[in-house]
């Protein structure tokens, strides 16, 4: 399973989401036990039952262990993602709370290119770095608005104590700013790989075809536990998938509304 096929699938509305990865793990299950139902007896599966339960519950083992990385590997990408965007966006925020203190009457034209600067990173990071970010590129589209902002506060020289011991603080701001930016652009060079991914996608067919070379005097009741397993394992899938890609899909997990929020900022 390709990166760019999962993120084509997060990219889809909710609705067909849920429905692609419920529905096509629930077909394939179902189809796999016909095709197998109708290569062998009841009574060939039926005495494969005592070896073949040994050998499912081992596939099964390795199921768990691989979805329970996958679902900590692509939390700890989602959890990474958000804590980047909140100090980025805190960054922000410290620095807009600074302005008012340049109040000198000299500096009205530095407090507005303080306050402009930061409305236009902002606005950048929404209209160009988002679009980017959900079709998994690495481009940035506020590299102008980011020289923009670290040079309006950066180039500011302070006037009194008070400005002068802020000033101390906002490099750190600054540079909290520039690391969370970095983390963001790049986070999809943090997303699973085509071997992961494949992995993945294995084990989780292997699960859904070695349920049916275990005989069941309901066949029913069979069917109805390998829909169940279906389920289980798309639930699985689209969990990770949505988790490993933050920024995509409709709706996405993580959105710009905080960024949004400060194009307001001194208004």
């Amino acid at each position: 399973m390709n990166p760019d096929i999962v993120q084509f699938l997060t990219a889809l509305p909710l609705p067909l989401l849920v429905l692609a990865a419920l529905g096509v793990p629930l077909v394939l299950a179902l189809v796999m036990g016909q095709i197998i139902q109708s290569l062998f007896t009841p009574q060939e599966l039926a005495a494969n039952a005592t070896v073949g339960a040994v050998k499912y519950s081992f596939i099964v083992e390795i199921y768990a262990v691989v979805a329970a990385l996958t679902l900590v590997g692509s939390w700890d990408i989602y959890q990474t993602s958000r804590d980047n965007l909140q100090r980025e966006t805190g960054g922000l925020y410290l620095l807009a709370l600074a302005v008012p203190t340049y109040n000198e009457p000299a500096q009205i034209w530095r407090r507005e290119e303080m306050y402009s600067a930061i409305r236009s990173y902002a606005s950048a990071v929404a209209a160009l770095d988002w679009p980017n970010m959900q079709a998994a590129t690495n481009r940035s589209g506020s590299d102008a608005e980011f020289q923009r902002l670290v040079r309006a506060f950066l180039d500011t020289e302070p006037v009194g104590g008070a400005q002068q011991a802020l000033a101390q603080n906002i490099p750190s701001w600054v540079a909290q700013i520039s690391e969370a930016r970095i983390a963001r652009l790049s986070v999809n060079s943090r997303t699973f790989g085509v071997l992961i991914w494949a992995l993945v996608l294995t084990v989780s067919v292997a699960v859904l075809a070695f349920q049916w070379f275990i005989g069941s005097s309901t066949t029913v009741v069979h069917y109805a536990m390998g829909g169940v397993i279906a389920l289980i394992v798309g639930t699985v899938l689209a969990v990770s998938a949505k988790l490993a890609f933050p920024f995509t899909g409709d709706p996405p997990f993580l959105t710009p509304s905080p960024f949004l929020q400060l194009m307001w900022v001194g208004t």
